[in-house]
Parts: structure tokens; sequence; C-alpha cells
């Protein structure tokens, strides 16, 4: 599989898994980790893509620990509907579905992704697009990054959209 910038590409993904009957390669049980309702159509999309027949939606509830506490950083009703909402665009594209509402601190959630990819036995990961870019990513950690290196099966880390990166690119400019 080839990488480029950090990312495997959809090609590339395409050819590690099994093939049908047809020559076409699919992955049966993807799991797709979303962190927001943004990501949701994308992620779907590749899921259909990729042949799956059957999805499972992660959504982690993150938490930033403090003096020994923990605080959310949303509520767990927002997280369900972002779960619920995630399952029913998934049906509709004909992929059965299921979803996972989980916990982690902030810094964990690489971890907790790839323990729902292994316990589930996922054929793919699909990522939604990463929160931090390149350098940011390479100095501070990023959860893309870490499923990536430690995954149990090959990931694929969706791009932003082209009118996102246009924004960044523009806004990077004026700086």
């Amino acid at each position: 599989m080839r990488n480029l910038g950090g990312k495997a590409l959809a090609a590339d993904v395409a050819s590690a898994g099994s093939a049908d009957t047809s020559g076409n390669t699919v992955f049966r049980r993807v799991l797709i980790a979303i962190k927001d309702d943004s990501q949701i159509e994308h992620a779907v999309e590749l899921a259909r893509r990729a042949g799956a027949s059957e999805a499972r939606v992660l959504h982690l509830n993150l938490h930033e620990s403090v003096r020994g506490r923990r605080y959310a950083l949303e509520t767990e009703s927002s997280g369900a509907g972002l779960v619920e909402a995630a399952i029913l665009e998934l049906r509709v594209a004909g992929i059965s579905a299921t979803g996972q509402l989980g916990d982690a601190l902030i810094d964990r959630a690489g971890q907790a992704i790839i323990a729902e990819a292994t316990q589930w036995a996922a054929d793919l990961i699909v990522l939604g697009v990463p929160r931090r870019s390149g350098l940011a990513a390479r100095l501070f950690g990023s959860a893309a990054l870490y499923v990536q290196r430690h995954a149990p099966c090959p990931v694929l880390v969706a791009s932003a959209p082209a009118s996102a990166q246009a924004e960044r690119m523009a806004a990077a400019r004026s700086h």
C-alpha cells in the first residue's frame, strides 16, 4: 500500500482487500470512526466504494483530564444523535449498520479506535478528516497517525472536501 502524506490512497486500499466474484475488491466489515456530522456523508461514500456489507459507526465522547477529574467535551445525547444519523445514512446506502458510542481521554482516541476495530474484527477502518494537519500532527500526535501505525487492518483516511482545503490554503496565504 502506498502512502501519500500519511494518508492511504483509496485505490491502494481497494487493492488490499479480498476480491468478490466479479474481481472487485470488497471489505465486508468496515469500522467508521467519525467525530462530527460533517464527516458522515463522505464516510458513507467511502464505505460504499470499499464494498462494505456491514459497518459499525464509532463516535468517541472525548474527555479532558484536569487535576484527576474528567470533563466530557460533548453531551452523551449529541454523540448518540451523531451515531444514529450515520447509521441511518449507511442503511439508506444499502449497508447493514450498527453503532457504538465510546468514551476516551482526548489523547487516547487512537487506542480506543484500534481496540474497537480489533474487538469487532474489522476488515477496514475509515477515519474522518484529521483535526491536525501535517506538522502539528507530527509534533503533538494524532489519532489518525496512531491508527495508521497500529491498526490490525487497512486504514482509509478521508481527505477534507475541496472547499475546506481551499479555505485552509487561502488562510495560510493571508498570514
